[in-house]
């Protein structure tokens, strides 16, 4: 498992080997951004990485060509909450993270 941490919410996850951050937040009970519901062709989930930007997995092409097209330039701290597996601390900034209705959280 890895940490990441989550601003401005303030929040902590625990993101098992392979899972998305994305994917991490729903099964805590979060609500993450999103218009494609995790098909990494709308942009909506792109996040900043602010720390940990070396503990990223590899971008896919799909992440790629959709930050390409959404987003100019391509920086490399930009990356969809959707495709986002760690593998070691990371704190991302990304407005609009929630507490889902009925949580436990």
């Amino acid at each position: 498992m890895s940490l990441v941490h989550v601003d401005p919410i303030g929040i902590d996850l625990e993101v098992a080997a392979g899972q998305t951050v994305m994917a991490a937040a729903r099964a805590a009970g979060y609500g993450w951004p999103t218009v494609c519901d995790a098909s990494a062709s709308c942009g909506t989930c792109v996040s900043i990485v602010k720390d940990g930007i070396d503990n990223c997995a590899e971008m896919p092409a799909d992440e790629r060509e959709t930050l390409a097209r959404t987003l100019v330039p391509l920086d490399g701290q930009r990356r969809l909450a959707c495709r986002l597996t760690v593998n070691g601390p990371v704190t991302l900034s990304k407005r609009g993270v929630h507490v889902t209705d009925g949580s436990s959280s």
